[in-house]
Order: structure tokens, then sequence, then C-alpha cells
């Protein structure tokens, strides 16, 4: 399997882990220290951070009805052997439907531990 495919394997795999809904787990997947780089850049300098980031965000998506994420598209980039960057549209669902469309931008390192997220980018 090559740098690309794996990467897309990695955002499959992540977006099953978003759905558990389980902070911890979705950590895993982060490489500390992260950035998140939406209105405002946050660092996420700890694995405790990461997970704090998510329990919020889990929380307010439950609130609204969350069910699950699935990645709809997913364009992958390899920037060498151990660095790759990935846009990924993703769709958010309630039980009944479409809950919204979020599209991120992701960089990803390769670890000892395989690929980890370093960056995460939510926009449009």
């Amino acid at each position: 399997m090559d740098t690309e495919d794996e990467v897309r394997q990695f955002v499959h795999d992540y977006g099953e882990v978003f759905s558990t809904a389980d902070p911890e787990a979705i950590a895993a997947h982060f490489h500390e220290p992260a950035m998140l780089v939406g209105g405002r850049v946050r660092v996420l300098e700890t694995r405790q951070d990461v997970q704090a980031l998510f329990t919020a965000v889990l929380d307010g998506l439950v609130e609204r009805g969350y069910d699950r994420s699935a990645a709809d598209e997913v364009a992958v980039e390899a920037v060498g052997e151990d660095r790759a960057r990935a846009r990924v549209q993703w769709v958010r669902y309630t039980a009944d439907g479409v809950l919204e469309r979020l599209t991120t931008t992701h960089v990803f390192r390769r670890t000892d531990d395989g690929w980890k997220m370093v960056v995460l980018m939510p926009h449009g």
C-alpha cells in the first residue's frame, strides 16, 4: 500500500472512531503537539488537550442529534514518505438523515505508531 492509500485508510478509520463519540479514542489519532486551525489557531500540547477539545465538540454534536460521520470524498497528496495532506468532505448524520456537511484539511505524519494527525483545519 502506498502513502496515499495508507492515509485514505487512516481517514476512513478516523471517521469510524469519531462516530463512536469517544474522545479518548479520537485523541489517539493525533500527534501531540497538534494544531486546530479555525477562527483562531489552537495548539493542543497534550493528549488531554485533544481529548478536552473533542469532548466539547462531541457534546455539541450529540445535543444536535449526531449519530455518525462518514468521509464522502478524500483527496490525499503525499509530501514525502512520512508526511501527507488531505482534504476531506465529511457528512455528519443523525439517525434520520444528514445533520451537516463539513470540509476539513489535514496534515499527517507517519510515526512509529503509524499515521497521526498533526493539523486539523475545518472549513466551508
